[in-house]
């Protein structure tokens, strides 16, 4: 997994240096709270409980047209999801945590502005840190350990991710869905899936207006 989570690496590392030269770019920190669960099929195909799962990170805005802007985040993010059994009074929770890279493509509804309605969509990557699963019976916790990967467990997991939101000069606020793909898998896997509301605050520079000639 040496090779991947470099991969990784690079990518944080070059939204850092665009965001540093790109003109009229944004930046700042992410925070949101989501509910995760895991599907077979995609998303709402729920085969489980959903579960609360914050995130939380810094976002990075890179215009690229008046109406189209890159948008690669680098978030602390959630996944997991919860099961609950009311004939036998029992109830299970898996959290994953995960190191999340998505790049995103933006585009503002209204010509000519940067502010306003969004559509957001793209693929991110993420890479998993640790996890924990926990079980309770009659209401008493019965099991509280580590999740350990499997021999053929994958630490990376390559997501899908569409959304639409609404922002300010400073502010900014979306919906968004993500659900994890193997899409040249042989066999069907369990995928994690998240849907989220975030919030966000833009750094950055203030974009000149135009300037208005004094009537005489």
């Amino acid at each position: 997994m040496r090779i991947p989570f470099n991969i990784l690496v690079a990518l944080i590392a070059s939204a850092l240096a665009c965001s540093s030269v790109a003109q009229e770019s944004h930046h700042g920190p992410r925070f949101g709270l989501g509910l995760a669960t895991q599907s077979v099929g995609g998303l709402f195909q729920n085969t489980s409980n959903l579960m609360p799962a914050p995130l939380l990170g810094w976002h990075f805005d890179l215009p690229i047209h008046q109406q189209v802007s890159v948008m690669p985040e680098v978030l602390w993010m959630t996944k997991g999801f919860s099961f609950r059994n009311p004939a036998m009074a029992t109830r299970a929770k898996s959290t994953f945590n995960y190191l999340e890279v998505p790049v995103l493509l933006k585009v503002h509804m209204e010509r000519n502005r940067s502010d306003g309605l969004f559509l957001l969509g793209g693929p991110s990557m993420g890479y998993f840190i640790n996890g924990t699963y926990k079980q309770w019976v009659d209401g008493d916790l019965l099991i509280d350990g580590k999740y350990t990967l499997p021999p053929n467990g994958r630490r990376m997991q390559i997501s899908g991710l569409v959304g639409m939101g609404i922002e300010g000069e400073k502010w900014g606020f979306d919906v968004r869905a993500q659900t994890s793909v193997t899409p040249f898998e042989r066999f069907t896997r369990i995928q994690n899936v998240v849907y989220a509301l975030t919030f966000a605050y833009r750094i950055g520079e203030k974009k000149p207006k135009p300037r208005v000639e004094d009537e005489e």
